[in-house]
């Protein structure tokens, strides 16, 4: 992870979750009631005026369906990770690569 200044380290945060919502199509309304948090709240988030704890990090990382490491920009060491390659997926798509990453795991480890 790059050294960051604390603004913007929630500048960069506050992108990703701006980023990841929209690609979601979720209102910032459905995110933060998701999330359990005021829309006015996760604008300010978003918007990197506000930095917020790890619980709401987790909370918003549960409702987007993403890795709290992919919120924080924190390189996972590991990158055939399957949450990090499921990341752009949903639903029964992500249940498929799932199935289908863990088959080829299998497979490579067989053969």
């Amino acid at each position: 992870m790059k050294k960051l200044n604390y603004r913007d380290f929630n500048t960069e945060c506050g992108r990703r979750i701006y980023l990841t919502r929209t690609e979601r199509q979720y209102s910032r309304e459905h995110l933060a009631h998701l999330a359990g948090i005021s829309s006015k709240f996760l604008y300010e988030i978003e918007m990197g005026k506000k930095g917020c704890s790890a619980y709401v990090i987790c909370c918003l990382a549960d409702a987007l369906d993403v890795a709290v490491a992919y919120l924080l920009d924190v390189p996972l060491e590991n990158s055939d990770n399957i949450e990090e390659l499921c990341r752009h997926f949903h639903g029964s798509q992500k249940e498929a690569l799932t199935l289908i990453l863990q088959l080829m795991y299998e497979m490579i480890q067989t053969y």
